[in-house]
């Protein structure tokens, strides 16, 4: 299970493990956006980095 990131603009993210968005709310750095699918947003400036990649199944 993947928890989508959006930074503190509204722009998609890489997504990250549950435990790391746990960190990252605790820590006040992000907040929930959206619980289905679960999306946090980050509070603070991000590098933006992302790569090329395919949810689902390619057949």
């Amino acid at each position: 299970m993947l928890v989508y990131v959006i930074n503190k603009h509204g722009k998609p993210l890489m997504p990250c493990k549950p435990s790391k968005a746990r960190k990252l709310l605790k820590d006040g750095k992000a907040k929930v956006v959206q619980r289905t699918p679960f999306t946090i947003q980050l509070l603070y400036g991000s590098s933006g980095y992302k790569q090329p990649i395919t949810l689902g199944k390619e057949v």
